[in-house]
Formats: C-alpha cells, structure tokens, sequence
C-alpha cells in the first residue's frame, strides 16, 4: 500500500501517525536487534545510529510534517524533540534530552538543502565528538 493510499483510506493524520510510529518501530527493532548481537559500540554510534535514526526522523517524521504544510521551523522542532524524547526514554536519564539542541542544528541543515547525507555525516561528527569526550574523560 502506497503513502498516496494510506491517505485516501485514512485521511493526512493517520497517514502521518502510522508512518511516524512505523519508522520509530524499525528504529527501535533495529538498535535492540544490533545490541543484542553485539554490535561494536563504535559501529553502532558512528555509523548505524546516524543512519538509521536520520531515516526515520529526519527523511521519516521531519519529511512528513513538511508535506502536510507544517513550517519547517515547527518541524524541526517537533522533531527534535521527538528524537530527544526518545533518547531519554531508551537511555532512563532525563539528561538524553539534551540531544534536542544537536537535532535542531540538523534539522536546520535539513530545511536549508532538504539532503539526507549531511544529516547524516553531521550525527556521526556529533556522535564522535561526544565519544571522544567519554574517552577522554574515561582516561582522565
């Protein structure tokens, strides 16, 4: 079933609901599925969170508010604190909202050239920023 059928049976809301939950969903199965196989954490912040997590948020959710003329300053709001809350319910630590300012800069660079790929690299710069930061401190 197409998102264009989706929409003639249920109507822009629940198409949007469903795709969100869908994407959040593979999100979800997918990080589980990885750190139960024992994904090196590295792998898992560098490369298959940006991607996985961009996919479904920004191409996902972000993408689906924009269609159904949502601004994108609003958007982008929505999102990232979609994305944050997420993180702080996975993680248990209200300190995972702080991922809310990071996903705004992406989602700024999303509205401005509408590309995947700098979401992308921009996360996993992000995420190894951070990493290095728990190295060095680790080490300290």
């Amino acid at each position: 079933m197409t998102s264009g059928t989706l929409t003639a049976i249920h109507g822009p809301g629940r198409s949007l609901r469903a795709g969100t939950a869908a994407a959040v969903l593979v999100w979800a199965a997918a990080a589980a599925v990885l750190e139960t196989a024992g994904a090196p954490r590295v792998l898992m912040l560098l490369v298959l969170a940006p991607v996985l997590e961009e996919a479904a948020f920004r191409a996902g959710l972000h993408e689906a508010l924009l269609a159904r003329r949502t601004s994108p300053t609003a958007a982008n709001a929505m999102t990232a604190l979609t994305f944050a809350m997420l993180h702080a319910a996975v993680q248990g630590s209200w300190e995972a909202l702080l991922v809310a300012g990071p996903a705004l800069l992406i989602g700024a660079v999303y509205n401005r050239w509408r590309q995947l790929r700098w979401c992308v690299l921009m996360h996993a710069a992000m995420n190894a920023a951070w990493l290095a930061v728990m190295l060095v401190n680790r080490a300290a």
